[in-house]
């Protein structure tokens, strides 16, 4: 069971928790800093992805069902976050 995940841009991992413990089981390359970047939670296929400038970087976990709910954590930084319903970049007509 996967109550949580965390995405980490400072060490480009995917964390995950099920309350009891945590697990690192991802880690992706690629993220630009100060380049916008988005999370995709798809409900029907039970996976989460991480995207910037248009392009999927990873699936960060897949197998996820249940209810989730989606939260943000800056750290150290002065940003913006946005949290937003659409489709994946590559379903977007253009």
């Amino acid at each position: 069971n996967v109550h949580c995940c965390y995405v980490s841009i400072v060490d480009g991992r995917c964390y995950w928790y099920d309350w009891a413990d945590y697990q690192s089981d991802m880690i992706f390359d690629g993220i630009q800093s100060n380049t916008p970047m988005g999370l995709l939670l798809d409900l029907e296929e039970g996976m989460l992805s991480i995207y910037q400038n248009g392009q999927r970087l990873a699936t960060l976990k897949n197998r996820l069902s249940g209810e989730y709910c989606w939260f943000a954590a800056i750290r150290g930084r002065t940003s913006k976050i946005a949290i937003k319903r659409g489709l994946a970049p590559e379903e977007q007509q253009g």
